[in-house]
């Protein structure tokens, strides 16, 4: 009976640790946190001229897709976005979309000299074709 006891105490501490585990995590994704901006490309870029924004905040934008390669698109303003892995959406090459990512920090292009936004992780949330727009 002892041993009995104490292999069900075991069982139910390991799913009680689990559980635990499970509702106290950081959100990895980002799809599964709450975005701290919601808007444009240039407002984002504005926001970012005023405030230190820290890296691993999630952003949401809708903006003009200017440049699309096969894992990121670019947004105006210099925003490179790269879609996360488990992202299975076809992503369109032109058009206004609204994607959601992680801020991951302002960098120089050394050829260029421009100052380029990261966001990394990112989630196509919606398209719109140019002539639904108007």
């Amino acid at each position: 009976m002892k041993k009995v006891l104490i292999t069900l105490s075991f069982f139910v501490a390991g799913a009680l640790s689990i559980g635990l585990y499970q509702y106290f995590r950081t959100p990895e994704k980002a799809m599964e946190q709450q975005p701290v901006f919601e808007g444009s490309a240039d407002g984002f870029a504005g926001l970012l001229m005023d405030y230190e924004w820290e890296t691993g905040t999630v952003v949401q934008l809708s903006d003009t897709i200017q440049s699309a390669e096969r894992k990121s698109i670019t947004f105006p303003q210099g925003i490179i976005i790269t879609r996360d892995t488990a992202d299975k959406a076809l992503w369109p090459n032109e058009g206004y979309i609204t994607v959601q990512g992680i801020y991951q920090g302002l960098e120089v292009d050394e050829f260029f000299g421009e100052t380029l936004i990261r966001i990394n992780g990112a989630f196509l949330l919606k398209t719109a074709k140019s002539e639904d727009l108007n």
